[in-house]
Formats: structure tokens, C-alpha cells, sequence
């Protein structure tokens, strides 16, 4: 579990680990009738049952890193498991009577609870466990979809027993936590799941023997207004319950079935056409009910109710892979990622400077959606990347992030030695990568950095500029893709600090490109401590490139210092840019010793005149390298 603190003047945050041993990843099973948790590994296949005693009546299951989220309805309260230990860290309480049903993460720090019998949709703090707000819908809220690129959140309002009417869909702002809209759907609207289509797809069972279930398909954009609007809907049959959409568009529905199983109805998106349906459904174990779609390894798990049973099928032929027996009332399912004591990624978020402009997009999820490991998802690939606002951040224009390793160092061996996970992807459009560019600079203390040379013309030597082919093997670069580097370019042994700079501000990368979206960096070489003959190279080898370090003070108001070297004897130049490129003065222009430079900008142009606040770059160049660095100037 990581946790930040804020520093208003830098935006800096500090995350800290807590010691534990390694997890596997695993899918946990919530029990409704044993009102317990069962675990199975999903790296061995070991099954633990009655892992945890739940609530009378629990009634949803959330993962998120580390973490087990557990609504009851009945004590109403969501429990925050802490995955490791397995034990109950705190338990928020929710209006009693209300019948809280299914909870949905609007960040790390935020989450919707709809609250079936209140007509409500509870807005938790989940660090300090209270209720910040209470957003009326419609009747009866059931299913929650938050999706963070469009900041909505969709609720599911079944319309209340006995009649289910009216049933609604309520399109709330999550930046505000306000409904926009509110869309009349078929009785019972239970369950929402997002296609890769952007759209939504909404399951409505109706009334148990009284008519058949139906598939809506809401698409938050629709045409003439460009407004959420139901644009088909799909006749099902039977009692439709819950619904997952896989990347390549099938939209699996589960009903309860007969007395004999369980059923799967499969609408294909891309063909527009139903595939399996009451009339010929896939046949599963008694009771289908929840559904899962696991990213990383392409299968889907069903929980089988009646059956007591979890089943994992393969989406693109049907067939059942395996049956996994598990408690009484086997019920919503979650899976949670493999959490090590020491793992290649970086571990903390030292410092955070935002670009300008700033989207803001994945801070809600920040600073978790930048440690760890990049998106989990087998369909990420160099044509496909990842854009989930709980996986990676967006810097904005010019802005700064630097990250640590905190229980390993990065060190130097064949080959590179670590590697920067972007949402780069090969574009039809441009023909080529969709680069968004960033310099990379690394550090063994945190003070002193050498930046990695970079041609803004073929983006050698910057991140952003190649995509992911693989992120489920991130340490082997043979498969991984992304962006890599060898410190041996920097006649670096080590280094514990990176630091990412968006380019974006400076070099346009194309005519649709915009700021750099860190997803994740990983160590390809690393050690738990610092190597002692790494330790003794680096006090006797000096640099083999070139480096510019950091300006100091900086942000700076009367003046501030560069510091570069040279690793020999060279012509350099020495210019202050404006953020739109055009140069501001010339600090250097001529030959230099090799060694160590220190020089001094204060914030004049070349005529003496004192520039305004803002944003400036500091450009090194000699005849083979070219480096730069962010000034903030704050008169």
C-alpha cells in the first residue's frame, strides 16, 4: 500500500512501500450465502477457501493493487482488505437501510457506492473513510461504470421491485459528482460494461417470466447533438444478469439458466450481430452470474451461484478451460496483480512538476498509475496502447516527473539497462509512430544528473518514441518494446533516480501529437544495493558523454546556475529558449575545456532586458550532442 503527501509549491509526492512478502496474482471469489472469500492462485492454480469471514450480506468485490474492496449490504459498510495479510484495514460505514450494492473507483482516493433502497449513489473518501456527498438517480441503482477519460460515471437503475419501472440510466460528472443526463432504458437495467467502441452496453433483464432480456447499446456521443443517446436495442431472451466485453468486441451476457445450467449470450459489436442468444446459448455451470474478463491472459471467468462453482472459458471459442469448485453462493469476482517484496519497478514518485497547459488526466489515480508495472492487459501492443486513466499519466507541455528506486538500484550491464513504458503506438494516420517526446536524465543521489544524449529529428535517445509490442514481459527488452536505455551512454555503473521532461513545449512531434503518457519504468539490470565495484568505477571513470545537470535554484527569481562537462576539449553553444522555441540569449558560444562549467543566467535577453515569468529552456549543444533543461523563472 502506497500512500502520497502533497507539497503545494512543487507539486511533490512521496510514496512509501510497505515490507511484505510476495503474492501471487489472484482471482478472489465472494461467497454470497457462505459469506466468506475464496482465493485461487492463478500462477499454481492452488485454491484457499474461507480466506476471510465477510459481512450477513455481502454483495460486491473491488481489487485495486494491493487491495480488496468488500460492499455489505447488510452491515452497510464497504471493507478495505489489505491483500498481503488478508485482514480487514478499515471499514467505512454507509446509511443504514440503505442496501449498498456495488461500489466503482473514481481514483485512488475516491469511489461511488450506489445505495439500492436510498435512489442514491454514496461518494466515499476512501483515506479518511467518510461520505463527502450522497448523489440522487434514478430508482432502485444497481451497476456503477466509472469511465475516467470521458470523467462520467454511468448508474444502472433497475426501477425497484416488484414493477422495474421506470429503469434509467443516469450520466453523472464525476469532476462535480452531478447528474447530466438520465436515458429511459428497458425494465431492470442490472449491468453496464464499456466496449472498445466507446460505447457503453447495457444489460436489462426485465421481469422474471414476464419478457425476455434485452441488450441496450448507449453511445455517449450520439449523432445529430453529439449527446448520450440508446441507439439499438437487442433482443436477448431469457433473464439476462451481468455482462463483459472483450477487446476484440464480444459482449458476453450471463443468465441464471434452467435447472440444468447456467447460460452465455454473446452479441458480436463489430459484426453488429447476436451469436449465441436463448435460442442457442453457451451452456455453463447452474446459476451464471457474475462475469470477469481478464486482461492479461484473454479468458473469462463466470461464478456459477447454484453450482458453487468458478469457471474460466476462452472468449473467442466458448469452451469451458476449467471448473473451480469454491464456497456457497459463488458470487462477484475480482483478481488482484502478484505483489513482491522486491520488484524491478520503480517505487516512488520523488517530484511532479505539471506542464502547461495540463489535461490532468490519470491524476486521480496518482501516483499509483506510474509504479508498478505498465497496464496488465494482452491487448496492448504497438498498434493498440494503453489509455486507462488508472495506468498512466499525462505530464502535460514541458512538464517533469522523477521517480526512484527505493529497494533496488538500476545497474549497468550488456545490453540496456532499463526501460521507460509510454502509450506510444504505431498511427495509420502519420504512418509511423505516434511519438510523444520526453528527455530522460538519471542520478545516483538525486543532485547530480546527466541527461541522455537525443536528436529531436530521428527521437534517438528520448522516451515516448517507440511503442510497446508486450507489456506482460516488461524486463525482457527483446519482447517488451517501449522506450530503452543503456547507461553505459552515461558512463553511469548505477543509478537510482530517473527523471522524465515532456518535450512537447519545445519540438512538435507531429501535427497530432501531444504530452508524454508515463505508464511505467522498469529496471532490466538491477540489484538490491549498490555493487561495491560499480561503487569504486564511479569514483575513478569519469563521464564518456557529455551531460548538462540541473539549473539551481530553480524555479529561480534573481538569477540561477548550469552546470555541464565535457568529457574532452569542445565548441559548444549555451542558449536560453522561450516555451515556444524562439531564442532568448546566448550564454555560450565558443570552445571549452574538458572537465566541469559552471554558468549563470539572470533571467535577461540578449539586450539586458529582464524577461517576464514563465517557462525557459536551457539548450547544450556541441557538434555530437544535444541537451536541454527547464528553467521556471517566477519574478
Amino acid at each position: 500500500m502506497r500512500k502520497a503527501v502533497f507539497l503545494v509549491a512543487a507539486l511533490l509526492f512521496v510514496t512509501f512501500r510497505v515490507e511484505a512478502q510476495r503474492v501471487p496474482r489472484s482471482l478472489y471469489v465472494e461467497n454470497n450465502l457462505g459469506r466468506t472469500l475464496s482465493a485461487i492462485d492463478l500462477e499454481s492454480g492452488r485454491i484457499q477457501q474461507n480466506v476471510l469471514t465477510l459481512g450477513q450480506i455481502p454483495n460486491d468485490l473491488l481489487a485495486y493493487r494491493d487491495r480488496l474492496f468488500v460492499v455489505n449490504s447488510q452491515p452497510p459498510e464497504v471493507w478495505v482488505v489489505d491483500v498481503p495479510s488478508r485482514q480487514v484495514t478499515k471499514r467505512i460505514a454507509l446509511p443504514e437501510g440503505s442496501n449498498p450494492y456495488q461500489m466503482a473507483l473514481v481514483g485512488s482516493r475516491r469511489a461511488y457506492v450506489s445505495l439500492l433502497v436510498a435512489n442514491e449513489i454514496a461518494v466515499l473518501n476512501l483515506a479518511d473513510g467518510r461520505i463527502e456527498k450522497r448523489i440522487p438517480v434514478g430508482r432502485a441503482p444497481q451497476a456503477i461504470l466509472v469511465d475516467l477519460a470521458e470523467n462520467r460515471a454511468y448508474v444502472a437503475n433497475t426501477g425497484g421491485y416488484p414493477d422495474f419501472r421506470p429503469s434509467s440510466i443516469s450520466i453523472i460528472d464525476i469532476r462535480n459528482d452531478s447528474v447530466l443526463y438520465s436515458l429511459p432504458v428497458p425494465e431492470n437495467a442490472q449491468a453496464l460494461s464499456k466496449g472498445p467502441d466507446y460505447r457503453i452496453y447495457v444489460v436489462c433483464s426485465g421481469k422474471w417470466g414476464a419478457n425476455a432480456g434485452k441488450l441496450c447499446i448507449l453511445d455517449p456521443w450520439a449523432p445529430p447533438k453529439y449527446e448520450p443517446a440508446i441507439v439499438d436495442t437487442i433482443l436477448l431472451g431469457g433473464f439476462p444478469g451481468d455482462v463483459a466485453v472483450t477487446p476484440e468486441g464480444l459482449v458476453f451476457v450471463s443468465d441464471w439458466g434452467d435447472e440444468r445450467n447456467g447460460f452465455l449470450y454473446v452479441y458480436d459489436a463489430s459484426r453488429g450481430e447476436v451469436i449465441h442468444s436463448a435460442t442457442n446459448p453457451i451452456r455453463v455451470g447452474k446459476g451464471a452470474g457474475k462475469l470477469l474478463y481478464d486482461t492479461a491472459e484473454n479468458v473469462l471467468y463466470v461464478s456459477n451461484f447454484a453450482d458453487d462453482t468458478v469457471q474460466r472459458l476462452d472468449p473467442a471459442s466458448g469452451t469451458v478451460l476449467a471448473t473451480i469448485r469454491v464456497g456457497d453462493g459463488a458470487h462477484a469476482l475480482a483478481i488482484t496483480e502478484a505483489v513482491e517484496l522486491h520488484d524491478p519497478w520503480a517505487d516512488e514518485v520523488v517530484e511532479f512538476t505539471p506542464g502547461s497547459p495540463w489535461s490532468g488526466f490519470g491524476y486521480a489515480f496518482f501516483p499509483d498509475n506510474v509504479l508498478g508495472p505498465p497496464t496488465p492487459s494482452s491487448a496492448v501492443n504497438a498498434y493498440s496502447p494503453s489509455n486507462r486513466a488508472d495506468e498512466i499519466l499525462s505530464l502535460g507541455h514541458g512538464g517533469q516527473i522523477t521517480l526512484a528506486f527505493t529497494d533496488n538500484v538500476v545497474v549497468d550491464e550488456e545490453g540496456p539497462d532499463f526501460t521507460i513504458f509510454e502509450n506510444c503506438f504505431i498511427s495509420p494516420w502519420i504512418g509511423g509512430p505516434f511519438v510523444e517526446a520526453a528527455t530522460v536524465s538519471v542520478s545516483q543521489d538525486g543532485v547530480t544528473w546527466l541527461t541522455f544524449p537525443y536528436d529531436t529529428l530521428t527521437y534517438e535517445g528520448l522516451a515516448g518514441a517507440h511503442p510497446v509490442r508486450d507489456p506482460l514481459h516488461p524486463t525482457d527488452p527483446q519482447l517488451s518494446g517501449g522506450d530503452q536505455f543503456d547507461l553505459a551512454v552515461v558512463g553511469l555503473s548505477w543509478i537510482r533516480y530517473v527523471r522524465i521532461t515532456d518535450l512537447g513545449d519545445v519540438w512538435r512531434e507531429g501535427p497530432f501529437n501531444g504530452d508524454f503518457d508515463l505508464d511505467a519504468v522498469v529496471a532490466i539490470h538491477s540489484r538490491d544495493e549498490i555493487p561495491s565495484t560499480a561503487a569504486a568505477e564511479q569514483a575513478s571513470v569519469p563521464p564518456r558523454s557529455p551531460w548538462l545537470s540541473p539549473a539551481y535554484p530553480n524555479p529561480f527569481n534573481a538569477s540561477t546556475r548550469l552546470r555541464f562537462y565535457l568529457p574532452s576539449a569542445a565548441v559548444l553553444k549555451l542558449e536560453i529558449l522561450d516555451s515556444r522555441g524562439r531564442l532568448v540569449t546566448c550564454l555560450c558560444d565558443g570552445s571549452a575545456e574538458a572537465g566541469e562549467h559552471w554558468i549563470s543566467w539572470d533571467g535577461r535577453d540578449a539586450c539586458g532586458k529582464a524577461v517576464p515569468s514563465g517557462i525557459y529552456l536551457a539548450r547544450f549543444t556541441t557538434s555530437n550532442v544535444r541537451l536541454c533543461e527547464k528553467l521556471v523563472l517566477m519574478r
